[in-house]
């Protein structure tokens, strides 16, 4: 299967012996084939090239990604906990991110109002013994000054 550049190669020889088979009979004509031949071989030369670079920062780039991935999947084996946490640490940072939609906000909002709900009556629960112990404590003292002021 040819290529472009064959083409390309192909198309200037061509051009270049038609140019030289005429014979110098048209002087200005061979020199302007020869002109045409000469840019399609610098364009040929030129794809070549790229193409030829292209194809060396494809392979380097592949094989970093292997040796990215290979990195990877050994300090996933050597530290399996930290890999999760990270994992769930960037699930959430993305899921923080992302905009909810409709349907999310639809589904999750009776979920989030009953969590907002048990979690203040934890709180107001948690003001109320606290403040029990306290007074608690604050009798307490006020006995055993008592005790101590009597003796």
């Amino acid at each position: 299967m040819a290529t472009t550049s064959d083409n390309a190669r192909t198309s200037a020889n061509s051009s270049g012996t038609a140019g030289s088979a005429g014979g110098n009979s048209g002087g200005g004509a061979a020199d302007e084939g020869g002109a045409l031949s000469s840019v399609r071989q610098s364009g040929a030369d030129a794809y070549q090239a790229a193409r030829d670079r292209t194809s060396a920062a494809y392979s380097a780039a592949r094989e970093r990604a292997g040796s990215v991935g290979q990195r990877t999947a050994e300090g996933i084996d050597s530290a399996p906990m930290v890999a999760i946490a990270g994992g769930l640490a960037l699930g959430a940072l993305l899921g923080a991110l992302l905009p909810r939609s409709s349907r999310e906000e639809e589904l999750l909002r009776p979920v989030g109002q009953k969590l907002s709900e048990t979690a203040r009556g934890a709180i107001d629960n948690a003001r109320e013994t606290a403040r029990d112990q306290i007074g608690d404590l604050g009798g307490r003292a006020a006995d055993a000054l008592r005790s101590a002021t009597k003796s």
